[in-house]
């Protein structure tokens, strides 16, 4: 019986090794359109939606091309899909060389830990969403304050009633993304730790990636925190389902702005060649690849503040 008992252990133990070893493996590789299969993959970015959505493919092709205009052999960019908190564990580990995250606070621990260099660098700016049922039960949409808004959403969700034809319901993605982060400190920032509650009749704690998270939350009436470039990517039907409450705007002040940093690893296997990336994609040609990198049409991304708008010393004006 024990002998079976540790057999079953171990296979377990070899599963889970090969799903945290899955995590490190590129989900995709770019040659800038060369065909190069057999080029060396010189960089490794990890993140999570700027790749899902396409960015680090433009970046990764754009800045190949100009590389190899300028006189280098072709070589390869792999793009390794992550969260924030796993992007920091992968460049913590060596597994990638640079990284682009959504969270200044775990930023700078990383940079306290020596896991990255301290100095990060403004890529771009994303903006939050909060997103709901057009029927509105919470009744937001008037509401101009973030902060009132959650607290408003948690006021009408203590109150849904047994014969409430649309409750007030909030779905979470619950899975240390920096989307949940950053929808836990809004929670925070009025008192409220939802999470906290073993069962909760309308705090949804639903895991699954960004698209998928928004589907759940249409489909079931539910307000939820997303992302620009999520909504964007929407099938029409569902869109036409949601209402959009509030948007966070480019102001470096507003609660909603999703600012993502480009992280250079203190073990990347180039480290050169990491700081000539993030040089590039900060300054002129990187950041017209930013604010030209369209998803139906529309602009997903705005370009990193100029040193005029705040303290960002490592963008770049062109």
């Amino acid at each position: 019986m024990v002998a079976a008992h540790l057999s079953a252990f171990l296979l377990a133990l070899a599963s889970v090794s090969r799903c945290i070893n899955a995590l490190v493996e590129p989900t995709a590789v770019y040659d800038g359109g060369f065909n190069m299969t057999e080029s060396p993959i010189r960089l490794r970015i990890a993140t999570g939606g700027a790749g899902q959505q396409g960015l680090v493919k433009a970046l990764a092709d754009a800045w190949i091309r100009e590389s190899v205009g300028n006189g280098s052999e072709p070589f390869r960019v792999a793009w390794i899909l992550s969260d924030t908190t796993f992007t920091i564990k992968n460049l913590q580990s060596g597994d990638a060389d640079v990284g682009i995250t959504y969270n200044p606070d775990a930023e700078r621990i990383a940079g306290q830990q020596g896991i990255i260099d301290p100095k990060t660098f403004y890529l771009f700016r994303d903006h939050f969403l909060i997103a709901g049922p057009p029927e509105d039960p919470a009744k937001i949409s008037n509401i101009k304050d973030v902060d009132t808004i959650f607290a408003t959403l948690f006021q009408s969700a203590d109150k849904n009633a047994a014969n409430t034809t649309i409750p007030t319901r909030f779905l979470s993605r619950f899975d240390k993304s920096a989307t949940n982060i950053k929808e836990s400190q809004l929670w925070l920032r009025v008192g409220q730790v939802p999470w906290s509650i073993a069962y909760s009749t309308w705090y949804h704690q639903y895991i699954a990636f960004p698209l998928q998270a928004l589907t759940a939350a249409i489909n079931l009436k539910e307000y939820t925190l997303t992302d620009r470039a999520t909504y964007l990517s929407l099938p029409t039907e569902l869109a036409n389902r949601t209402n959009i409450f509030k948007a966070a705007t480019d102001e470096l002040s507003d609660p909603l702005l999703n600012p993502g940093h480009l992280l250079i690893g203190k073990k990347a296997q180039n480290e050169t060649l990491a700081y000539e990336f993030a040089d590039w994609a900060t300054g002129c040609s990187g950041q017209n690849v930013v604010v030209g990198f369209k998803k139906n049409g529309e602009q997903l991304y705005s370009g990193a503040p100029s040193i005029d708008e705040g303290p960002a010393q490592h963008s770049k004006a062109c």
